[in-house]
């Protein structure tokens, strides 16, 4: 049973707090369901709603919903995890990996399998009349985004911490932003949190994984970029970013 404990305020529960005082990203009478894909990110973030559930915004639902790829992952942690703490999990049963992986045989699975899985997660929330989704991207994961897109696309932009979807009538909320990623592997490994290991043929091998490795020699430079380049994202003046000229 998850209890609160005052040492995590200062460790990570202040910073969930303030994303979502910062981008009002829950409100009571909420119904709310985690995106539990079986890592630690959505885990972690599991286990700080329901403290934030316990301390802070009593008067919201939570919910926990898990895609099933067709993937071969033992639930049971999971499961029982979710019974122990008065979380209802639901578990939606797809053929993503076989599509991605068998039936197109994509060049580039990782984008296919995501627009597919947030297609499921979408309309199994609307299935259960739930309006709002919390996703576990941290700091990491922001910065890494951003990278992406720059480096690739030559678009300067990341993912917002708060979006909605006016055809879907749906918010995806981020209230991991300002967690960094090797504190949730801590304190996942600390309080012994349920991972399930990821059986993707992909895992690490992917783009997201250079730019990952990117990051971690741009910190190994200047120890305090991470927090640097998030200031950025909302420390900006519009007029230092070029915009070209309409032609008549």
């Amino acid at each position: 049973m998850i209890q609160f404990q005052k040492k995590y305020n200062k460790l990570f529960l202040n910073n969930i707090r303030k994303a979502i005082d910062d981008y009002t990203m829950i409100k009571a009478n909420d119904k709310l369901a985690v995106g539990l894909s079986g890592g630690k990110d959505s885990i972690f973030l599991l286990f700080c709603l329901k403290l934030i559930q316990l301390t802070y915004i009593k008067d919201f639902e939570l919910v926990g919903i898990h895609i099933d790829l067709g993937f071969p992952m033992n639930m049971q942690p999971l499961k029982k995890y979710c019974i122990e703490n008065d979380i209802p999990l639901i578990i939606e049963k797809t053929n993503i990996a076989d599509v991605v992986f068998h039936e197109r045989k994509e060049k580039n699975p990782c984008a296919l399998c995501s627009k597919l899985r947030r297609g499921a997660l979408s309309r199994v929330a609307k299935e259960h009349h739930i309006k709002k989704i919390a996703l576990g991207h941290n700091s990491n994961d922001v910065i890494e985004t951003l990278f992406m897109n720059v480096l690739k696309v030559g678009k300067l932009g990341t993912f917002h911490p708060n979006s909605y979807n006016t055809k879907k009538d749906l918010s995806i909320i981020r209230p991991m932003i300002y967690i960094r990623e090797d504190l949730i592997q801590s304190m996942v490994d600390k309080y012994n949190l349920p991972v399930i290991k990821n059986p993707c043929p992909m895992d690490k091998k992917t783009t997201r994984q250079d730019m990952k490795n990117l990051l971690i020699k741009l910190e190994n430079i200047y120890p305090d970029s991470q927090q640097k380049i998030l200031s950025s994202l909302s420390n900006y003046n519009p007029k230092n970013l070029w915009k070209k000229a309409h032609k008549k």
